[in-house]
């Protein structure tokens, strides 16, 4: 397994699209919150900020349970695009701003915990990791150990990460 230098906790509700926030520090603070409004009959929207502003939004199709639209600043495209069939049944990837497909894998030891690769027989570039515990900032229920520094690239990660863990989590 990899050695990895960064670690952000998941506090807040332990549900990826309705008060989940996610803080820590790599080379600077890192904050992210997930909130889900219901705004009228069929229009829901996960509004997702860091540092209380907004950066991201899912706008979900249907009864508010269906893939419809994310926005990343002024770039609107389907929310299928972050949760595309991966290299096998466990995975989805997604194309990141760079150009590059990277992979969510659920991991075989803990279906409620991902590996990201960069591609196949590759070690995984981040780790996220369910479990409950106790932190300086109170509770956590998961951490996302990774290297990159990219603040972009960390926002698409944690998109399509929770997207993953919203998905198995309404198929189990």
């Amino acid at each position: 397994m990899s050695n990895f230098d960064f670690v952000i906790f998941f506090t807040g509700r332990d549900d990826p699209r309705e008060g989940c926030i996610i803080m820590g520090e790599d080379e600077k603070p890192v904050f992210f919150e997930f909130e889900t409004a219901f705004l009228s009959p069929g229009s829901t929207r996960t509004t997702i900020c860091s540092d209380r502003r907004p950066v991201a939004a899912f706008d979900w199709d249907a009864n508010g349970d269906s893939l419809g639209v994310a926005t990343i600043g002024d770039k609107e495209f389907p929310m299928e695009h972050l949760v595309l069939p991966g290299s096998c049944p466990i995975a989805r990837r997604f194309q990141a701003a760079d150009g590059r497909f990277y992979e969510w894998r659920r991991s075989y030891r803990d279906p409620r915990s991902y590996e990201l690769y960069v591609g196949p027989n590759t070690q995984p570039i981040a780790v996220y990791r369910s479990f409950s515990q106790a932190t300086p900032i109170g509770p956590s229920h998961g951490t996302l150990e990774y290297n990159f520094t990219d603040g972009l690239f960390l926002l698409q990660v944690l998109l399509a990460l929770n997207l993953n863990r919203w998905l198995d989590w309404n198929e189990e």
